[in-house]
């Protein structure tokens, strides 16, 4: 599936009959859009941890922070940063773990972005960004 980028064009997405999951029918979040997925669960946030793109997801709540990160059931590696990670902890997970995955809190979000830059990255260049619900 083609990424879209700055076009100035709409197109819908629909899922094909028997999809549950956007991995279904999906490898990668399509850039620069909004989803009107009418239910929670469909496996967006999944499919930006599991797949190879850099990936920073912002979320509202620590507790759904730490449901993709800490509670994880398999060995995918998620930096959760919220209240009391530094961003020195930050800066050792970007240089020793590729692709990067980080789920962040909006209100850690600007630290995130300023320890990433520390570590040399380019967060706004380099890396997707995922605004979950």
């Amino acid at each position: 599936m083609p990424r879209v980028g700055n076009e100035d064009r709409s197109s819908t997405i629909n899922a094909p009959a028997g999809a549950t999951y956007l991995s279904d029918f999906l490898t990668e979040i399509p850039i620069n859009c909004l989803f009107n997925k009418k239910q929670t669960g469909c496996g967006a946030t999944e499919l930006a941890i599991r797949n190879n793109t850099p990936t920073i997801i912002a979320m509202p709540y620590v507790a759904l922070v730490k449901n993709k990160t800490i509670y994880r059931k398999d060995a995918v590696s998620v930096l959760g940063v919220y209240e009391g990670v530094g961003e020195q902890d930050i800066i050792d997970y970007a240089t020793s773990h590729f692709p990067l995955k980080i789920a962040t809190t909006y209100d850690s979000l600007p630290r995130t972005i300023r320890a990433l830059e520390a570590a040399g990255l380019n967060p706004y260049k380099e890396l997707f960004l995922l605004v979950d619900e």
